[in-house]
């Protein structure tokens, strides 16, 4: 009897061990504390299965850890947010306001990585809601700073200007003057873009009276730019021009994308002053700066001063260097956010492998569990049976009863896996609209204009990206297409692609400048005539999973 008892014991307190804290997790936790970020990750790298090896509350923390480290080193990609899932869910679920706070911190910046503003923006909010009552100042003042980034970004000027404000307030409480001068700098911003001039150039004043007064003079430059900008949206030129020299002067001569875009401010306020002279002095100054975007304003200025002179001739080709410059920059977006929507699918599907292998993972932990406890119970149960069954009956029937009532949760996790599955289903049937609306967003072009109702004009160039989309997203669309009925033409496969966008027929009818009934007609010839199709089934259904 006692050797069984201690047997029990032993495998209880292996168990228990199991599930204690991983002096790993701990240890990297300090390291991050200490900034030491590659020391700590080295220390997280040799936890070979983190999802198996550890306990809940130490994989939370580990994903939180490995999120916030790649996060300081930059590196912020969409597999990120299937670390940072589980530590949000954990932390926010166990009432853990500190870690659920930088968890979701970390997330809000993983959603500004990818582009996803709104995202970031819900993000930012509710980690701002786990800091209420904190008392933590300085992460205030982070999350509220980030949070009219956001909404600048967004051009949501007046939510920038409100978030500023309390930045201003934590910054005051936690005594930082170096923030205190930022949050002055923002609020001043917010209102330049509401174009609220007074109150800008209030704030703008306040925050150069403050750089001086608390010793902050590493702020001045931005301060100095700041008042020029707002002073020439005033309309008073000279002002203007007097501070941006002021900003220039402050700042090291190694700034030099800095300087180079101080001169094109210069540029511009030469050229309302009338000294053209030295608007064109400037004007070769900024057409060697590697920012795209000051050298396309160069121009653009340029063309403008030039107007003004009445020198058409001269204009002209400024104009049309501006036109070439922002079509690059232009292109460069559209790849940006190609790129983006790419990034972002590829995280829709790592949500959805994530989800199966959490699902299997916690599983095969459930069933391990289930059978470490019914062995233990088993023991248990023989022992007793064999040395006290005649002496306690009703002892025996209560353990009975505890099995049933194990037989009973196990039937209920049963519930939950199918339910599990049944989540996987739903984010694959996701997956599909989400290419489908990827392809809609890359032909944005044309979706617009019909939209607005306008006329609709492509290029055999616009249809060559049309189509090549289709061809990224949907798996060489329009190459399978005609390898499965090769009599479709190029026109055909056009209307493929517009089926495939989601356009209606009146969409169709606008871009190929038909009638809507010539549209129809030239679709049901695509379907029963090409195709094959039954008249029973329509083209969006032969294409909608092809």
């Amino acid at each position: 009897m006692r050797l069984k008892s201690l047997i029990g014991i032993i495998l209880w307190g292996s168990m228990l061990v199991a599930c204690g804290p991983d002096n790993r997790v701990t240890l990297a936790e300090k390291l991050m504390a200490e900034k030491e970020t590659d020391s700590a990750i080295a220390v997280m790298n040799k936890i070979k299965e983190p999802l198996h090896d550890l306990s809940k509350r130490d994989y939370a923390l580990y994903a939180l850890l490995m999120s916030e480290a790649v996060h300081r080193k930059q590196q912020l990609n969409a597999a990120t947010d299937t670390l940072l899932l589980p530590a949000i869910k954990y932390f926010s679920q166990s009432g853990d306001s500190l870690y659920a706070e930088r968890a979701l911190y970390c997330k809000a910046h993983l959603d500004r990585r990818l582009n996803r503003m709104s995202d970031a923006m819900q993000s930012f909010l509710k980690a701002l809601l786990f800091l209420q009552n904190s008392g933590n100042h300085e992460q205030l003042y982070r999350v509220n700073t980030w949070l009219g980034v956001v909404c600048l970004n967004q051009e949501e000027y007046s939510g920038k200007v409100r978030y500023s404000k309390e930045a201003l307030k934590a910054a005051l409480d936690l005594g930082n003057m170096f923030y205190k001068n930022m949050a002055l700098c923002d609020i001043s911003t917010g209102y330049l873009f509401l174009n609220q001039l007074d109150s800008a150039l209030y704030y703008a004043q306040a925050a150069y009276e403050a750089a001086l007064a608390d010793s902050v003079p590493r702020q001045l430059p931005f301060i100095y730019t700041n008042l020029g900008s707002i002073y020439s949206q005033q309309g008073e030129p000279a002002k203007a021009l007097d501070y941006i020299n002021k900003s220039i002067a402050l700042r090291p001569a190694k700034d030099t994308v800095r300087i180079l875009s101080l001169y094109g401010a210069k540029l511009e306020l030469f050229g309302k002053l009338g000294q053209y002279d030295s608007a064109y002095h400037y004007f070769q100054k900024v057409i060697s700066s590697p920012n795209p975007s000051s050298v396309a304003d160069a121009y653009n200025n340029m063309a403008k001063i030039y107007h003004k002179m009445g020198r058409a001739s001269d204009a002209y080709p400024m104009l049309q260097r501006f036109i070439e410059l922002s079509d690059t920059i232009r292109k460069y977006r559209h790849t940006e956010e190609a790129i983006a929507l790419q990034e972002l699918y590829k995280h829709e599907q790592l949500s959805v492998e994530n989800l199966y292998w959490r699902t299997r993972a916690a599983e095969r932990q459930r069933n391990v569990y289930w059978m470490t406890t019914i062995s233990l119970l088993l023991v248990w149960v023989a022992s007793a049976v064999y040395f006290i069954y005649r002496r306690n009956r009703n002892h025996l029937m209560a353990q009975q009863h505890q099995l049933v009532k194990k037989e009973k949760e196990l039937a209920q996790q049963r519930e939950i896996t199918s339910e599990n599955l049944r989540r996987m289903v739903e984010l694959e049937q996701k997956e599909a609209k989400l290419k489908e609306t990827f392809f809609r967003r890359l032909s944005q072009k044309v979706v617009q204009e019909i939209e607005r109702g306008g006329n609709v004009i492509l290029s055999d160039e616009d249809w060559d990206d049309i189509v090549q989309n289709a061809d990224i997203i949907f798996n060489n669309f329009t190459k399978r297409l005609q390898q499965t009925y090769p009599s479709l033409n190029k026109d055909d496969l056009r209307y493929c692609c517009m089926v495939k966008m989601q356009l209606s027929q009146s969409g169709m009818a606008q871009v190929m400048h038909l009638e809507r009934d010539s549209v129809k007609k030239r679709l049901k010839r695509i379907r029963m005539e090409k195709m094959g199709a039954d008249s029973g089934v329509t083209l969006e259904e032969l294409l909608y999973n092809f």
